[in-house]
C-alpha cells in the first residue's frame, strides 16, 4: 500500500486574490448589466462590456478549479482537479526527466517545473501556486536526470513563438497603415447642414489627452454634436463660443451619412453605430453670414495630416517588426539540439 509523503498547499494569499478577483469582477458585471436597457441604444455597450466582465469572473474561477492539489505517494503522484472530482496519478517510474526554469518578474520571482513521461508528455506546474513547491520538488525529481534537450526545445519554442507575435504584429502594422493610405476627404456631396436651437451653451470638454467641443440641440437632445480635437486646432472656438449662447440658432455641418443613419433613420446602422458612440454626431464645419469658424478644407486637412502620421508609424514599425520576425525564425527553426546530458 501507498504512503502519503507530502501533500501540495495552495499559498493562501493566492486564493485570497483570486476570490478578490471573481467578486470584483462580477460587481463590476452587475453593475455594467444593471446600466443596459435593451430601447437604449446608448446603454448597449453596457452589455458588451459587462459580459467580459462576468467571462473574466469565469476564467479565474476556472483557473482556480483546474488548479490541482498534489499527493505524493512513495510510488507515485496523484494529480486532483476540480474540487477533487478529477483524479490523474502518475507513477514515479513513468517519470523519465525533469526540468526547472526560473522566471523573473517585477511582482517576485518564481519556478516552473517540467516533468517529462515515458509517454512523451510534458506537465509543469509553477511554485507561484504552491507554498512548499520546493518540498515537493525535491521529492519528485530525486534520482531523475535534469533534461537538457527540453531546456533547449523550450528555448527554441519561446524564440520561435517571439517571432511569430513580432511578424504577426507587424502585418498587421502594415495593414492599419494601409487604412490612413486611402483618402477620405469630404466633399459638399458627403455632408449635410442641419439648423437647430441651442439647449445649453457650446461646452468645451476636456479629458487627459484631448479636448472637444460639444453642441446640444433642442429638436435633436440624443445627441451631442462634436468637433473632435484634431479638427479644434483649426476651430475659432474661442470666438464660437462667444457668439453663440443658449436658445441661439446655429448651422452644424455633419457627415451625410451619420445623418442618414442616426438622424432621418434612411440608412441601416451598423453595429458599431449603434453600439458604440450611438449619441455622438461629427461636426465637419460651422459658419454664420459672414464667418467660417471651421471650414470642410481645414476638417480635411487636419484628418489627411493625422493620414500621414498613421502612414508613418505604422508604416515604419509594421516593416521593421515583420524583417526581425522573419529573421529571427529560421535562425532558431534550424538550430540543431544539444545531445542529451544527464545529471543525477
Amino acid at each position: 500500500m501507498s504512503n502519503l509523503v507530502i501533500a501540495s498547499k495552495f499559498k493562501t494569499s493566492n486564493r485570497i486574490f483570486y476570490l478578490f478577483g471573481i467578486l470584483f469582477f462580477s460587481f463590476l458585471s452587475f453593475l455594467s448589466f444593471s446600466k443596459y436597457t435593451s430601447n437604449n441604444f446608448i446603454s448597449y455597450p453596457n452589455l458588451g462590456v459587462g459580459s467580459c466582465f462576468i467571462l473574466f469572473a469565469v476564467f479565474i474561477l476556472y483557473s482556480i478549479l483546474t488548479l490541482p492539489k498534489i499527493n505524493i505517494y512513495s510510488d507515485k503522484i496523484e494529480f486532483h482537479h476540480f474540487l477533487g472530482l478529477v483524479k490523474r496519478t502518475l507513477f514515479l517510474n513513468e517519470i523519465n526527466s525533469w526540468l526547472v526554469r526560473k522566471k523573473e518578474s517585477k511582482y517576485g520571482n518564481y519556478e516552473y517545473l517540467y516533468l517529462t513521461t515515458n509517454k512523451n508528455e510534458i506537465i509543469k506546474f509553477s511554485s507561484y501556486e504552491y507554498s512548499n513547491f520546493q518540498e515537493i520538488k525535491s521529492k519528485i525529481i530525486k534520482g531523475k536526470p535534469e533534461d537538457n534537450i527540453l531546456k533547449e526545445k523550450l528555448k527554441r519554442k519561446e524564440k520561435i513563438r517571439f517571432s511569430i507575435i513580432l511578424t504577426f504584429l507587424g502585418i498587421l502594422f502594415i495593414y492599419i497603415a494601409s487604412q490612413f493610405y486611402e483618402d477620405t476627404s469630404l466633399t459638399k456631396n458627403d455632408v449635410y447642414v442641419i439648423k437647430g436651437t441651442l439647449s445649453e451653451d457650446i461646452k468645451l470638454q476636456r479629458s487627459k489627452k484631448s479636448k472637444s467641443l460639444v453642441f446640444k440641440l433642442e429638436t435633436l437632445s440624443d445627441f451631442k454634436f462634436k468637433i473632435g480635437s484634431l479638427a479644434l486646432g483649426e476651430t475659432y472656438y474661442e470666438g464660437l463660443m462667444s457668439d453663440f449662447k443658449k436658445g441661439d440658432e446655429i448651422y452644424l455641418t455633419i457627415k451625410k451619412d451619420q445623418y442618414q443613419k442616426k438622424i432621418s433613420k434612411k440608412a441601416q446602422m451598423s453595429f458599431l453605430d449603434k453600439y458604440f458612440h450611438y449619441e455622438k454626431i461629427d461636426v465637419v464645419e460651422v459658419e454664420n453670414k459672414n464667418f467660417k469658424y471651421l471650414s470642410l478644407s481645414d476638417f480635411n486637412k487636419t484628418n489627411r495630416n493625422n493620414d500621414y502620421w498613421g502612414i508613418g508609424f505604422f508604416g515604419i514599425f509594421g516593416l521593421l517588426l515583420t524583417t526581425v520576425g522573419i529573421c529571427i525564425y529560421p535562425k532558431y527553426k534550424k538550430t540543431p539540439l544539444l545531445a542529451q546530458k544527464s545529471r543525477l
